[in-house]
């Protein structure tokens, strides 16, 4: 199962999180005290490595004491499940076909709700099979039966069949079987002396009786359908700075405070260690107690060994090993650097190692070494680490989203990554309303927008989205094209976007005349893109013929691209690409039959999608969904991977920007 979105509600500041949106990787931004812990702790609970209880007493929302309960909802996750799973539930049950996801909520008692997405497997056995474990075992009584048995129990047995009918299949049988069994003897007529023959007929309908209420007694499908999900939970996993780990300690006192549960943090990742390399602590507390020093060193190389192996892999910046020592009860972790003899306790290896091995060793840990199928929660990483060190953290943090899923909160510029700003949210608490999460950059409060903005690269000093050298774009998704394929033109060592260009979407074209104005009268480079249609030419006219921007700086894409016709943004793509993604965004809507759009050179290709989307009672298209799809294949895909009309656009419009930054230096 893969997690999808997630929604926090009643947990100390945060009262209703709303939806937060995730893809492989997402990141919450706010200050200090806006609910990001928050956030991330109640998340952590769902679904925990060891159970962690929900706290009504200590984690309520304050001033909401009337209206606290332990039914109320904490968290709502929705999944989506694999192609292999859903294949898996169809075969609990044909009623489960079809179903692509679930949504799950717990509350504070502990509770897991399900509810299956687009609609729940049957709650009830299907009722014609429930009435064929009827008939099929006791629908009749044997031949050998009497006459005056036989016509007694066809008119018994009509009769329950119809109650079953009635009163709602297995459960109403399996209730009411017992009570029929023990009618059985009533059927014999009371005129016969002897019945021998009624006598065996009824001890074999008593244990085909058992049978069906065996078979009947099965889960019903919706219940065997969330026994199975919740077998495919993924766990959560938490890591703070606070859980950096320890290396050495006393064993006999770490042992004490074990056995009147009194442990510390730094106890329990002691404990983790020494399981981890498989080192038990009781018996090393009796070792720590006797004279055979030469076994202990053994012992120790031997366990020391044992995790080095584990986790070699895992810290590819620098190979190192770990080495235990004990003398008695005191035992210290050293970590020494794989071309170097040097040992150094783990508390004196730097900030950013210790953050590095701490997590590896939880992640490994409660993973069982599989290093996969997990949610990790990472709240604030990276805060002892420089800024080059902390970019180093982000593209470490990126290769544990590969197989698993990535939710990180940050006040910190560098460790956002600004060619995912699709997966960027912001964390505020709103008065009265507690902490909200939401993308609407413009509304944040200004700690997260500073961080937004540095992290864009902009200068500290200046307005949020504003450089030396500055293009003006109509909407965020035209900004996240932009910037994504100029990083795949880089990466396939072609040239990009000039990287001191600062590209601002203004929220529309009727905003981009307003935008690039008040820039261009601060004395700023501005230039301008827009779309080739109604909208694009008439900012076009505002911004020319008004002497706001020379017509060299203001760039229509069909002039850039050498098409007479309307086009948008959208264009750039190939015409079968940008339809994938939009049949993935509105595979719900569409079902099984994909959407295909009219063959009209003339229309931008979004002009004829909502076209194409209205014939099939869809009444409005939103090109975000589309857009977040396409956000979601960019980062998986190389340049090469890229239809080749795709590359030539994208590539043109490139030159075209490049060319005016070129002309603003030559001019210095």
């Amino acid at each position: 199962m893969k997690l999808t979105a997630f929604r926090v509600e009643n947990y100390r500041c945060v009262l209703d999180s709303g939806w937060v949106d995730i893809d492989d990787i997402a990141v919450i931004v706010g200050k200090n005290e806006s609910g990001k812990t928050s956030m991330l702790k109640a998340l952590w609970k769902f679904n925990p490595f060891k159970e962690e209880p929900y706290n009504l007493d200590r984690e309520w929302p304050r001033g909401k004491r009337k209206d606290r309960s332990e039914d109320k909802t904490v968290v709502t996750v929705r999944f989506d499940f694999t192609p292999a799973e859903q294949k898996i539930n169809e075969e609990i049950d044909g009623s489960a076909k079809g179903i692509t996801g679930v949504e799950i909520k717990r509350n504070y008692k502990g509770t897991y709700t399900y509810n299956f997405l687009p609609k729940d497997p049957d709650h009830e056995h299907n009722l014609k099979w429930v009435i064929s474990v009827i008939e099929e075992y006791f629908g009749k009584a044997q031949e050998t039966a009497s006459n005056h048995f036989k016509t007694q129990y066809a008119k018994a047995i009509e009769i329950f069949i119809k109650q079953v009918r009635d009163n709602g299949g297995s459960q109403y049988a399996v209730k009411e079987a017992p009570a029929f069994k023990g009618r059985l003897s009533s059927f014999i007529s009371p005129n016969e002396a002897e019945h021998p023959q009624d006598n065996k007929v009824i001890q074999h309908l008593q244990l085909t009786i058992d049978k069906a209420i065996s078979e009947l007694s099965i889960e019903p499908p919706v219940r065997r359908t969330i026994d199975t999900a919740h077998e495919w939970l993924p766990t959560f996993i938490y890591m703070d700075d606070y859980k950096i780990f320890s290396g050495s300690a006393q064993l006999n006192q770490v042992k004490e405070r074990k056995d009147h549960n009194k442990l510390t943090d730094e106890d329990r990742t002691i404990i983790l260690i020494m399981e981890m390399a498989g080192l038990n602590l009781d018996d090393e507390v009796k070792k720590g107690n006797q004279a055979d020093r030469e076994q202990r060193i053994l012992d120790m190389n031997d366990a020391s060994q044992t995790l080095t192996k584990e986790i070699a892999d895992r810290w590819t910046q620098k190979k190192y090993e770990i080495d235990f020592h004990a003398d008695g009860q005191h035992f210290i972790t050293f970590v020494k650097d794989a071309d170097s003899n040097v040992l150094v306790p783990l508390e004196e290896r730097s900030k950013g190692f210790q953050w590095f091995f701490s997590f590896d060793m939880t992640f490994m840990y409660e993973t069982k070494g599989m290093f996969k199928n997990a949610v990790i929660l990472l709240d604030e990483p990276g805060l002892h680490l420089h800024a080059s060190a902390q970019r180093d953290l982000l593209a470490r943090m990126k290769e544990y989203a590969k197989n698993n899923q990535l939710i990180y909160t940050t006040h910190l510029p560098f460790m956002i990554d600004f060619t995912r700003l699709d997966n960027i949210y912001v964390a505020e608490e709103v008065e009265t309303e507690g902490t909200k999460v939401h993308k609407n950059w413009a509304t944040a409060d200004k700690d997260a927008r500073f961080t937004l903005q540095a992290a864009l690269g902009l200068s500290w000093s200046q307005s949020l989205f504003v450089g030396q050298y500055n293009l003006i774009v109509e909407g965020v998704t035209d900004f996240w094209f932009l910037i994504t394929l100029s990083s795949m033109f880089q990466e396939a060592g072609q040239k990009g976007i000039d990287e001191q260009l600062v590209i601002t979407p203004a929220g529309g074209a009727t905003k981009v005349a307003y935008v690039g104005t008040i820039l261009h009268g601060q004395n700023l480079n501005v230039a301008v893109l827009l779309d080739s249609d109604k909208e694009g030419k008439s900012a076009y006219e505002q911004l020319v013929h008004q002497w706001i921007l020379d017509d060299k700086h203001v760039l229509l894409l069909g002039n850039t691209l050498g098409i007479k016709h309307f086009c948008t943004l959208e264009d750039l793509f190939s015409e079968d690409y940008y339809l994938e993604h939009v049949n993935a965004a509105y595979s719900l809507e569409l079902g099984d039959k994909l959407l295909e759009v009219r063959k009209e050179k003339n229309k931008p290709i979004i002009d004829r999608v909502e076209e194409a989307l209205k014939d099939r009672g869809i009444a409005s298209f939103n090109k975000g969904r589309v857009a977040k799809k396409i956000m979601q294949d960019l980062p998986k895909k190389k340049l090469s991977d890229m239809p080749e009309e795709t590359v030539e656009k994208f590539g043109k419009t490139i030159v075209a920007i490049n060319k005016i930054v070129e002309g603003w230096k030559a001019k210095q």
